[in-house]
Formats: structure tokens, C-alpha cells, sequence
């Protein structure tokens, strides 16, 4: 496994430091991280801990290209962006795979990476296990309020409000939804500082 995720870092990270202002990069490895302590977690979900790495390490690839470095981000231009950067992550996937590093996978397995990629944002539709873990880890690090870029407070509120009324109600793991809780407390501590400062 060693060996696989130094080549995901080589081949995927790089693309993902020109992307969304480097966001992608800062977000990709906390998802990779939130991964490893789900599995860690929850031994008796029985999880494909190789298929979910690799997942977690291109889940947001395809955002690669689709927006300037410097451009501002909005919560409804990265919404409109999903489908999008879900059906390019899966295509770069699909294509990485077929490389001999990956000799090690079964065809079942490489079209499994591939499929969690392609629905990880489908967040109404989702419903098998590991695609529920990877959403978990991909929201845990995405309410973090110290992952950058950080939302104007308008964005923020859709965003959490999203998070709030579709995403938390699909976590499984109590381990999820213990850190869910501490991190969105943090957020809106955050945020409540922003605004009051702002109003001075």
C-alpha cells in the first residue's frame, strides 16, 4: 500500500497544487487522512481500505483545469462544477488504473475506485457503504474551518446549510459524526468572529 500511495502523491497531487488555489491539494490529503481514521474506527465495516485510498486521492481531481488559480470561489460555482469534475476525476481514474502499478488490483476493485470517484458528490443518490465513508471523510475535512479557501460568509451559510440538511444525515459512523460535531462548532465560532468583526 506504501508503494500506491507514493504514486498517487507523485501523479495526482501536483495537478491537484494548481487547483482551486491549491485547496484541492490541502483538502485531498486531510480526505485521505479522515479515511485511514474511519477504517481505523470502524474495523467491522470491513472496508476496502487500497479502494477508498486511491478514491480519496482522486476524488477531486477532475476539479484539475476547471477554474484560474486565483479565481474567487462561490458556493454555487463549485455546485455548478460537481458533475462535471465527478465525470473527469472517474475518466482520469479509469486511465490511471490501467498503469502497472496498479497490477495489483482486481478488475473489481479498479472499477469500484473508478465508480466512487463518479458519484462521491451525488450525495442524494449514494447509499452503498464505502461510497457513504468516502462522502463522510470528503465533508469531515471540508467543514474543517483551517482547510483553505476559506467562504464569504453568504457562501458559507448555503454551504452549511447543505451540509447540515444532506450531508450529515447520511453519516454511519459514530466516529464521524462525533468529529462532524466539534469541527462544525469550530465553523461557526469562526464565522460569528468574522461577522462581528466585520460590523465594527
Amino acid at each position: 500500500m506504501d508503494k500506491i500511495e507514493e504514486y498517487l502523491k507523485e501523479r495526482i497531487v501536483p495537478d491537484l497544487e494548481k487547483s482551486r488555489g491549491g485547496f484541492d491539494k490541502i483538502h485531498t490529503l486531510e480526505v485521505v487522512d479522515w479515511i485511514k481514521q474511519i477504517i481505523s474506527h470502524n474495523p467491522d465495516l470491513k472496508l476496502d481500505k487500497m479502494v477508498l485510498i486511491i478514491a480519496a486521492y482522486a476524488h477531486d481531481w477532475g476539479y484539475s483545469g476547471l477554474f484560474k488559480n486565483d479565481e474567487v470561489m462561490s458556493f454555487d460555482k463549485i455546485e455548478n462544477a460537481k458533475r462535471l469534475h465527478e465525470k473527469l476525476g472517474a475518466e482520469k481514474t479509469e486511465k490511471l488504473l490501467k498503469e502497472d502499478t496498479f497490477s495489483c488490483l482486481t478488475d473489481k476493485q479498479k472499477e469500484r475506485c473508478a465508480h466512487l470517484v463518479a458519484v462521491h458528490d451525488k450525495k442524494l443518490e449514494i447509499k452503498d457503504i464505502d461510497e457513504l465513508i468516502l462522502a463522510e471523510a470528503d465533508i469531515l475535512s471540508g467543514i474543517d474551518i483551517n482547510t483553505k479557501p476559506k467562504l464569504d460568509p453568504e457562501s458559507n451559510k448555503s454551504f452549511m446549510d447543505s451540509v447540515l440538511n444532506t450531508r450529515l444525515p447520511k453519516f454511519i459512523t459514530e466516529f464521524s459524526k462525533s468529529e462532524a460535531k466539534k469541527l462544525i462548532q469550530k465553523r461557526v465560532d469562526y464565522y460569528k468572529d468574522l461577522e462581528s468583526s466585520i460590523k465594527k
